[in-house]
């Protein structure tokens, strides 16, 4: 079996021609073929090290195992080629759970970054970073699993745009909300069990867009449309997208990233999936402060029951709000 820590032979970045490459969303394009190769090589380092690439559990085995032997020697740089490798064997592990999800390039930085992206295109993971973040800081043998679990509920999500959400509690009280379970893994209980927990005051802004989105559409159920909410100097300031849900949410995500605010939101309809209830309409929001991490949460709720249609009922929120995971920053 080979040494994975002897992994050093990966070239550490990528090149930065995009001739040829299709953008797919404002800074996201895809991958040429001298790139795709530089993740074959990745892959078959990670294959010399002998474990199912495709478990999460044995993955996150072997960055525990290899990170704990590292922080315990005698001081050294991080082993640059295999922490490359298990980042793209979690980018793998989470294109497998996401139907259309697939590897691009994100170039809104000076280091362009392999990333995974969404069927849509308009929201990423980026496993790569989260993988070395993680190799610094520690973690626990779980914490691929658990990654990826959140990572896939975010692209999922963000394949959907459109739908609803119910009452929300205040910041704090998201450590007490219970979250059901997607297949066989829990999604974050809480926001400090996120890759990077989110400041209290961003908690406070996706909670806020939250119910502002829910209110909406639990009271003009028509006129359910993404929108943009940025915390400006003279408090938050809010701004409606018609037109196509996909494009509005864009726009929305726009506008809030060229508001130079300290933090903002989005705020869209869709639909969730639980094992409990199945499908259900879900209003969904992605908040984060200014070069941070994103908060991805959402409230399903049951629309409005006409009256015909069985006995009347009006709209009703469904449960409590659901942490889904973490993106890239907005803005």
């Amino acid at each position: 079996m080979v040494d994975p820590a002897r992994m050093t032979d990966a070239r550490p970045t990528l090149p930065t021609s995009a001739s040829g490459s299709v953008d797919i969303a404002p800074g996201i394009r895809t991958l040429l073929p001298a790139e795709l190769g530089y993740l074959a090589r990745a892959r078959a380092h990670l294959a010399g090290a002998g474990i199912d690439v495709k478990d999460p559990a044995a993955l996150g085995a072997l960055l525990h195992r290899a990170r704990t032997a590292w922080a315990s020697a005698p001081p050294a740089a991080p082993p640059t080629a295999l922490v490359l490798a298990l980042g793209v064997g979690v980018g793998d592990l989470l294109i497998a759970r996401v139907p259309g999800a697939r590897w691009a390039l994100h170039t809104g930085s000076a280091d362009p970054t392999p990333t995974v992206v969404s069927a849509s295109g308009l929201d990423a993971a980026l496993p790569l970073t989260d993988v070395r973040a993680r190799w610094m800081t520690g973690c626990t043998p779980e914490w691929v699993g658990e990654y990826v679990a959140s990572a896939a509920a975010h692209l999922v999500v963000g394949g959907v745009p459109g739908t609803s959400v119910p009452p929300t509690p205040a910041a704090a009280d998201l450590d007490a909300v219970p979250h059901p379970r997607r297949g066989a893994d829990d999604l974050p209980r809480s926001p400090a069990e996120l890759p990077h927990p989110p400041s209290s005051a961003a908690q406070d802004i996706a909670l806020g867009a939250l119910e502002r989105a829910l209110d909406l559409v639990l009271t003009t159920p028509a006129d359910m449309h993404p929108f943009g909410l940025v915390d400006g100097g003279s408090g938050p300031q809010v701004r409606g997208f018609g037109g196509d849900p996909a494009q509005a949410q864009q726009a929305a995500r726009d506008w809030v990233r060229s508001s130079g605010a300290a933090r903002g939101a989005v705020a869209w309809y869709g639909s969730l999936r639980t094992a409990e209830t199945g499908d259900a309409p879900a209003v969904l929001v992605e908040a984060s402060d200014a070069h941070r991490p994103s908060l991805v949460v959402a409230h399903r709720f049951a629309p409005a029951t006409p009256a015909g249609q069985g006995r009347a009922r009006p709209a009703r929120p469904l449960g409590e709000p659901i942490i889904l995971g973490q993106g890239d920053a907005l803005l």
